[in-house]
């Protein structure tokens, strides 16, 4: 294995493998080679490192100069070169300089020569959503506190997610403020949750935040904690250091030194769901760089799968539309095809969902899935 009281790395806008790589092999000086164009990066290695205190100089260079490279490296003989980060140029000719002593890390946990001989294993739980965050650019400002009743409100979570017509039913009981009648399944929890509360001709909702979201955002927190995620955190407020812009995540977590980013939404309207699915991308690369997962997470009224079946809707045309226009006109003006109808279109709509979000690289998932295959299912 290799060893060294120096480690020696280019700077780039993917700053994680610097960050892990300091931490696992913790060398007595961390020298950065940067530019001014990477300023805010190195100050943002330099600000991550401090919160595990590990000190670390500047150097810098023109990252396409040979000589540049070679004067401002000629002192550090022995050192290790991790060779991630920065320009392709600078990245060749630091293994040209130093090729015994040139190091990379890999998404898979190692950190390796380049022969391909181990170096060293990076520990599984050595970055949490703070650090990871910080290791971006990102600091935490606000985050739920309410973990108590979170897992208060558990079997109640578990119940809702169970069941379709469960979530059907708290999407209705939040538009409509009231509802004569609740499943006797839930009614107990709901009440004694303080969820709802028994009013004349009814159930009024008393907590309009979870049963209109919250409880789709505390039962991912819950099964990412069950799945072994090493730290979670939901509600979080961030900002980018130095500046007032902030952003809004349901839920982060961090499993093998990789930030996992999550958008919730519950409800049956898919309209604005596009938006979610683009800015969850963009955050998960602003956050979670390219090591970053990122998934949307949808109520099962949304997540409609597969077209209405002729055997649940027996009364359809047997014809395509564009074969029997009127037919299907008039069939969609009764009960029956006004159900199919919508049923049609929230499946058009969820395929299209997911083709984009291939495309992106988000995972989308309903709640059952989720639930039954988890994030890697």
């Amino acid at each position: 294995m290799l060893k060294s009281k120096t480690l020696v790395s280019p700077v780039s806008t993917q700053v994680l493998p610097i960050v892990l790589t300091a931490l696992t092999l913790r060398p007595e000086r961390l020298i950065l080679l940067s530019t001014k164009k990477m300023e805010k990066f190195v100050a943002v290695v330099e600000r991550a490192l401090e919160l595990k205190g590990i000190d670390v100089e500047r150097r810098e260079i023109n990252p396409y100069s040979f000589s540049s490279i070679r004067e401002k490296t000629s002192s550090l003989q022995g050192s290790l070169f991790l060779l991630n980060c920065g320009t392709k140029f600078t990245a060749v000719n630091l293994y040209r300089l130093f090729p015994e002593n040139s190091i990379y890390y890999l998404p898979t946990g190692q950190i390796v020569d380049f022969d391909g001989r181990p170096v060293a294993e990076v520990p599984e739980n050595l970055v949490d959503v703070e650090l990871h965050s910080a290791a971006y650019g990102f600091k935490i400002l606000e985050e739920r506190q309410d973990w108590k009743e979170i897992k208060e409100r558990a079997p109640l979570t578990y119940k809702i997610a169970s069941n379709p017509l469960y979530q059907k039913l708290l999407t209705s009981l939040v538009h409509r403020g009231t509802v004569s009648f609740l499943p006797k399944e839930l009614l107990p929890l709901l009440l004694e949750l303080s969820i709802v509360k028994k009013v004349a001709g009814g159930y009024k909702v008393a907590n309009p935040d979870y049963a209109g979201g919250k409880w789709l955002e505390e039962l991912v927190a819950l099964e990412l904690i069950k799945r072994g995620f090493y730290d979670v955190k939901l509600g979080v407020k961030l900002s980018w250091y130095g500046t007032e812009i902030t952003n809004e995540v349901d839920v982060l977590g961090v499993k093998s030194n990789r930030l996992h980013l999550f958008s919730c939404k519950s409800g049956r309207n898919p309209k604005n769901l596009d938006k979610h699915l683009y800015e969850v991308e963009e955050l998960t690369e602003r956050i979670g760089g390219d090591f970053g997962r990122s998934f949307l997470i949808v109520s099962d009224e949304v997540a409609v799968e597969s077209p209405p079946l002729k055997r649940d809707f027996p009364s359809a045309p047997d014809c395509p539309y564009h074969q029997c226009r009127e037919e299907w006109k008039r069939y969609y003006k009764t009960p029956e095809g006004r159900e199919y109808s919508e049923l049609f279109g929230l499946y058009k709509r969820f395929s299209y969902l997911k083709r984009r979000a291939e495309l992106l690289k988000v995972k989308v998932l309903s709640v059952s899935k989720f639930l039954k295959e988890g994030i890697d299912g």
